[in-house]
């Protein structure tokens, strides 16, 4: 693979036990630890993280940068940006524990298809069990795609990626007003296809296992908040996308909607009753039943988007009686 470089972009807050575990898999590497190095940026943990990454010693270049004061994963992720010198910036989340032959199999998928963006595979690690909600994840994006289908933008997350360094500086990095959960990395993507014209390949091999737990609680929470914040900038930024990120629907009614949108959303609202959402919850959170389970996971997270984006038009009409939502 001759000697591509490459750099791992990793934003980390409060979570040393999990950090620690991600960056000891990294050592483990069989690609060439000269040819790698990990920044890692401390989000104004306020515990003992820093200290702990400036006195591990590694087989590849650590370098480990520090805010100040919380700045969000956008933030974080450009300021790794800035240092990083790789060929290649591979995205790995502080709560992933890479498979030996991950920064291989990324390098050998971009050397195979230049000018891409590469998503991994970020699987559930198996030592957190087979719960519902864990399932569920591990069907998502990527893994719904059948073999040789083309790869969605949208699929991207940050997680388990990789892109040219260079493609991501042309494109302008992450938008740092991206301070809530979710979708820095979709509004990424978007400006990666339609600036910097990179395809997006799905690359089964480069496994990594997420190994931080999510119960049904904190995956509807995060929805959620992700919506009231992050999903708003994004379609202020790409409204266009709407249909195609299936959140048209949530939308708050709008004057300009067509008749079919109207009927749609009409329709969307009616579903999402109490005694609605209370089945979905019994159905996810019930004995598995396959698609069914899955089909009410889907419901329960479309009626917090829809919750979300309410709230998010409510406080944008009556800002004085709405808290700030929270940094994640």
């Amino acid at each position: 693979m001759g000697g591509t470089t490459v750099s791992v972009v990793m934003p980390t807050h409060r979570k040393k036990e999990l950090l620690a575990t991600t960056l000891n898999a990294l050592c483990a590497q069989t690609y060439p630890a000269n040819l790698t190095e990990v920044v890692v940026v401390d989000d104004c943990s306020g515990d003992d993280t820093w200290d702990f990454v400036k006195r591990l010693e590694t087989p590849y270049e650590l370098k480990p940068l520090k805010h100040e004061v919380n700045r969000g994963r956008a933030a974080s992720r450009n300021t790794a940006l800035r240092r990083a010198e790789g060929d290649i910036v591979l995205f790995l989340d502080d709560d992933m524990r890479a498979h030996p032959r991950l920064l291989e199999e990324h390098i050998r998928c971009h050397h195979a298809h230049p000018r891409s963006v590469v998503i991994g595979n970020a699987l559930t690690a198996p030592e957190l069990g087979c719960t519902n909600v864990l399932r569920y994840l591990d069907t998502r994006g990527v893994h719904k795609l059948h073999e040789g289908a083309p790869v969605p933008a949208r699929y991207l997350l940050t997680n388990n990626s990789s892109a040219p360094r260079e493609a991501v500086l042309e494109a302008g990095m992450f938008d740092e007003a991206f301070r809530n959960y979710g979708f820095e990395d979709t509004e990424l993507a978007f400006r990666l296809e339609e600036t910097a014209g990179l395809a997006f390949r799905y690359c089964p091999e480069a496994v990594a296992y997420h190994i931080h737990y999510h119960s049904l609680e904190e995956l509807l929470r995060k929805r959620y908040e992700s919506a009231r914040g992050s999903l708003v900038r994004l379609l202020e930024k790409f409204p266009e996308r709407a249909r195609e990120l299936s959140v048209d629907v949530l939308l708050p009614p709008d004057p300009g909607d067509g008749t079919l949108l109207r009927v749609r959303k009409t329709l969307m609202r009616l579903t999402m009753s109490a005694p609605m959402v209370a089945l979905a919850r019994t159905l996810a959170e019930g004995p598995f039943i396959g698609a069914l389970t899955y089909r009410a996971i889907d419901f329960l997270i479309a009626e917090r988007y829809r919750a979300g984006l309410a709230d998010a038009e409510r406080c944008r009409i009556q800002p004085g009686e709405c808290p700030p939502t929270a940094a994640m």
